[in-house]
């Protein structure tokens, strides 16, 4: 999953180790944090978080083929002021 942001300001605040991390990836969606990685990439101010899929894509039992819902949990998360 990438999370682009609109600029520098909001890459510093989602790129923020204390904001979002493994630990906090692994809680929202159930995880081992060992399972989860984050990625980030300051020059295109995104960060990627990558975690196993429940069940393989486009399988019987795979509920969301392109993982369209994966942003809810994170996108939920309180923003913290600047």
């Amino acid at each position: 999953m990438e999370l682009f942001m609109r600029d520098e300001h909001g890459y510093r605040i989602a790129a923020d180790e204390t904001f979002l991390n493994e630990g906090t990836v692994a809680r929202l969606y159930q995880l081992a944090e060992a399972d989860v990685q984050l990625f980030r990439i300051p020059s295109l101010n995104v960060v990627m978080i990558s975690f196993p899929r429940p069940v393989g894509q486009a399988s019987l039992r795979d509920r969301d083929v392109h993982s369209g819902q994966h942003h809810v949990p994170p996108a939920l998360l309180p923003v913290p002021a600047t």
